[in-house]
Formats: structure tokens, C-alpha cells, sequence
């Protein structure tokens, strides 16, 4: 049955977004029907969560308490109801379909090696797609269902660089698409660096091709900060107390740019960190114009009323291009906190655990990790919205037989060790009684 799920889970990511209905106010998409399933999973087969069940567990459970509290301040129990309802689905329905499913490496292995196949499959659709400057898989998912779901500013001429148009594929916009492809990319590297085939490294070229074609700065952000992951990943068993040092020094640093500099620590990270100056320039002003929101309703967010900003601010829309801003916008400090220590633990459980794994599964737990803190980090110049929100929360949950399967294999080693030793000792025995 998990398998099943977990299989419409994978197809349900590649449909297009155009394929919908809509229950009331409520969008219903396939990805949102199989999450409900999971999550009613999950449910009936409490004691196998609870025997798994870790810090990260419980941080989700407090954030989903802290969101249901947040949409009942703002806009009263039906709404809280409802809204919380498609966040649990989208967030707890996610990671324990990964949590329950991916007990193993080699399930961790089927689940990367699909995306990827399926990833590779799409390039050619993306080529015509952005040198055609025609969204053919969009337009024909148009003419299937009658719904027209693609921003329409997706059209312009604003998606068109050097006769190129940034490319979408299946998906909502090409920062989605962007880093879908960047998700899988350490996955798909170390399976060319391992394995070498032509096979894998086909896969690899198309994505890399993809990732270009959606000309983002989110992937190649990604990409960055994976190159600086690895280093981590390769160096934290020997070197942990330079790492934290770092770490501590750093924090001082940013702490000391947003005290004495006018544009503050975020807003100097944001502009650097987008390759678009136009684009920089919208981000910072996100962060400033919210900041009194935020401080404002710190505790419970403004859900999902508007923030405030300047009347000439208007045309630039309600949206925030940040996830981890619009979380602490929309449900405060705490669901924020809570987040970020649950991503960051499973981050760090795991990097402490690299070392205790043999070497055909170690290499996938540093996939994992160099991946997963690409994800935290653009974060901060990415929302992710549609259907990244559930892949973040799967992958969230996707590493959690890592943290107890070397100790089995250390189990599994010392009972063949074991039973080897008294096979021999009857061996022994035996030979003793011929001899007499």
C-alpha cells in the first residue's frame, strides 16, 4: 500500500499544475490527494511513527499546533480548520510518506534514481521549450482541462533573456523547476562519480542542460552553496570544533553588519545573492516593508491577511519571495524557531552519523545532507510554494533511516561475528572428540 502511495506521490510531482478542481474555496491537485492519503497512513499506523519517532517528530507536531493557532487568531476555527488541514497535508503527510516508505538505502536509492530519470526525461521538452519560446507542455495541459493556471507575466517578454525563454517545463515557474533540478543534482553527480556510466552521466548532462535553460539564480545558488556543503560533509569528523568556531564567527560577523550597516546583514545577503539587480532590489524591499508586520504580530503572524507597504508598492503584488520570511509573516517567531531547528537537526544528526556508515551507503547520506542544506539556504531568496512546500518536507523525512541504520548493520555484523564464533568453537569441539 506505502509503495503504491509513494509511487502516485513521484507522479502526481509531474503532473501539470493546470490539472486541478476546485472544493469551495479549497484547489484540489493530485499531489494534495495522495499527501492525504499518506497522512491517513500514518494515522492508522501510529505505533510504527511513534517507534520512529525522533526530535524533528515532535518540533513538526508543535509547528502544525503553532500554525492551527495562528489561522484561528487571524481568521477564526473554520478557517483555521480548513487551512491547517491542507498544511499538515502538505507538510506531515510528506515527511512521513518519506519516513515510513524510505526505511532502507536502497529505497533511498529508487527514490533519487526516479526523480532523476524522470528529470533527464524532461529535458528535451525544455530545450524546445525555451528556444521555441513555446510552452507546449503548459499550453496542451490547457487545452486538456480548461483551466489556464500559468502566471500569465510567465508570456512576456520580462521571461525572455537573449532570445531565450526561461523554461518551466511542467511546473508553476522556472525558480520551481530551478531547483527541483538542483534538489537532485548532488544525487545525480555522485552516481556518475561512483558508478561512471554512460547511463548516469547522460541523466546528469540533461539535468545540468535543464538547470541552465531555466535561467534562475536559485539553482546556481544552490549549486554554490552544495560546493560548500560537500567541503563540510567531507571535513566535519576531523575538524568539528574548526566548523562550530566558524559557524560562531560567522553568526558575530552578521550580527555586527545588521547593528552598523544601513542596509542591514539580510538585506546585503539578498542583494548578492540574486544575480538580477531588479530582482535584489524587490527582495530587500519584501524584507523591509514586512519587518513592521512581523514585529507587530511576532507571536501569531498575520496568516493570511496582506502586509502592509507603501501605495506605490501595490503593483509589485502580495507576494514574498522568501520561505522562511513568509513563515515568520504568516504564523511568527515561533513556527519560524521551530523549522529551523527541525531541518537543522536532521541535518546535523545525520552529518554526525556520516562516519558509522559503510561506504555503499555513506556516499548517499552526504547526497542527503549536501542537498537538503542547499534547501535551507536558498530558502531565504526562494518560496517555495505549489508543489516544492510538500517536496521540502519529504525530503525533510527522507533521511531518517540513516540515523538508525548503521547501528543495525553494527548489530547484524556482531551476530555473524557471533555466530562465526561458535561455529568454530563447535568445529573445534568436534575435531577435539576425533582425536580422542
Amino acid at each position: 500500500m506505502l509503495r503504491i502511495i509513494a509511487i502516485l506521490f513521484i507522479i502526481s510531482i509531474f503532473i501539470p499544475l493546470e490539472f486541478y478542481v476546485m472544493v469551495g474555496s479549497v484547489r484540489v491537485e493530485a499531489y494534495r490527494m495522495v499527501l492525504g492519503l499518506a497522512l491517513l497512513y500514518a494515522l492508522f499506523n501510529l505505533r510504527d511513527v511513534l517507534q520512529q519517532a525522533d526530535l524533528v517528530d515532535i518540533l513538526l507536531f508543535c509547528l502544525v499546533g503553532i500554525v492551527f493557532a495562528s489561522f484561528w487568531q487571524n481568521h477564526g476555527m473554520q478557517k483555521a480548520v480548513e487551512s491547517t488541514g491542507i498544511f499538515a497535508i502538505e507538510t506531515v503527510g510528506a515527511f512521513y510518506l518519506a519516513r515510513l516508505f524510505i526505511t532502507t538505502p536502497q529505497r533511498f536509492y529508487w527514490i533519487n534514481q526516479t526523480f532523476i530519470a524522470l528529470l533527464a526525461l524532461l529535458t528535451v521538452f525544455t530545450l524546445y521549450e525555451a528556444f521555441s519560446q513555446h510552452r507546449i507542455l503548459h499550453e496542451i495541459a490547457e487545452k486538456l482541462t480548461g483551466n489556464h493556471a500559468l502566471d500569465p507575466r510567465l508570456y512576456t517578454y520580462h521571461y525572455i533573456r537573449s532570445s531565450i525563454m526561461r523554461a518551466t517545463s511542467l511546473f508553476a515557474h522556472p525558480i520551481l523547476y530551478g531547483t527541483l533540478l538542483a534538489l537532485f543534482f548532488p544525487f545525480a553527480l555522485l552516481l556518475v562519480v561512483r558508478f561512471g556510466s554512460l547511463n548516469y552521466t547522460s541523466k546528469l548532462v540533461g539535468i545540468t542542460v535543464s538547470m541552465l535553460l531555466t535561467l534562475s539564480s536559485a539553482p546556481l545558488l544552490a549549486l554554490i552553496f552544495q560546493g560548500f556543503t560537500a567541503v563540510l560533509v567531507k571535513f566535519w569528523y576531523n575538524a568539528r570544533q574548526f566548523w562550530i568556531s566558524l559557524f560562531f564567527g560567522g553568526l558575530a560577523t552578521a550580527l555586527l553588519i545588521e547593528a552598523f550597516s544601513n542596509r542591514g546583514f539580510f538585506g546585503i545577503l539578498i542583494s548578492y545573492l540574486t544575480f538580477n539587480p531588479n530582482t535584489g532590489y524587490f527582495r530587500i524591499l519584501q524584507w523591509e516593508y514586512t519587518a513592521d508586520d512581523i514585529r507587530e504580530n511576532l507571536i501569531w503572524g498575520i496568516a493570511h491577511h496582506d502586509w502592509t507597504r507603501p501605495y506605490w508598492m501595490e503593483w509589485m503584488g502580495n507576494s514574498i519571495d522568501s520561505f522562511w520570511l513568509l513563515l515568520i509573516l504568516q504564523h511568527g517567531l515561533f513556527a519560524l524557531i521551530l523549522l529551523l531547528l527541525a531541518c537543522f537537526y536532521a541535518v546535523f544528526h545525520a552529518l554526525n552519523l556520516v562516519h558509522h556508515h559503510h561506504d555503499q551507503s555513506r556516499w548517499m547520506v552526504s547526497a542527503w545532507i549536501v542537498s537538503f542544506m542547499s534547501l535551507i539556504l536558498i530558502g531565504f531568496t526562494v518560496d517555495y510554494f505549489g508543489k516544492l512546500q510538500p517536496l521540502f518536507f519529504f525530503m525533510l523525512g527522507a533521511i531518517g533511516w540513516a540515523h538508525y541504520y548503521p547501528f543495525w548493520n553494527h548489530q547484524a555484523e556482531e551476530l555473524v561475528s557471533a555466530s562465526d564464533s561458535t561455529n568454530n568453537s563447535s568445529t573445534n569441539k568436534l575435531r577435539s572428540n576425533d582425536k580422542t
